[in-house]
């Protein structure tokens, strides 16, 4: 079984002046940058995008509904102004890149079609995580993402 943690990031909402620091990848964490942030900001086709109370709602029931289309089991999912966590996990041989695809797209759609408005709202790519044991997976469900403020549900929930 494949356990996963997805992280995927509001489009525009980790610039690169972020005073913790930005991350390009191939190159990991790198410091503020302002130049680069005006360069993205020059480059970027439309606003940043915030989630707010009504899109983090719509997040997490569309993971859910996308994890049950697909027959994947969604362990917990937390959605906040910048980005979403999926903790997941999934039976069989399933690249984790093809889990990641299809969940992007499909809650892209899903918010294109409640906001009546297209997309981006995620920045490309995104952090994945694979879980290694039941400690590493009992810390996500029971510290790392509940300390999240937003929208949220867990499996033991209705």
């Amino acid at each position: 079984m494949a356990v996963y943690l997805f992280t995927f990031h509001a489009y525009r909402s980790w610039n690169a002046d972020k005073p913790q620091g930005y991350v390009t990848k191939g190159e990991g964490i790198l410091p503020p940058d302002k130049m680069r942030a005006e360069q993205y900001n020059r480059n970027a086709k439309r606003p940043p995008i915030t989630f707010d109370a009504a899109t983090q709602d719509i997040l997490v029931d569309a993971t859910r509904k996308v994890c049950r289309d697909n027959g994947w089991r969604p362990h917990q999912v937390c959605a906040t102004a910048t980005h979403l966590h999926i903790l997941i996990s999934w039976d069989g041989f399933l690249e984790w890149a093809e889990v990641s695809r299809t969940l992007k797209r499909k809650l892209g759609a899903a918010l294109s079609k409640a906001m009546d408005r297209p997309g981006p709202w995620f920045s490309r790519g995104g952090s994945r995580k694979r879980v290694t044991d039941r400690k590493h997976f009992d810390h996500l469900m029971n510290r790392y993402l509940p300390g999240h403020r937003g929208a949220s549900w867990r499996e033991s929930d209705p």
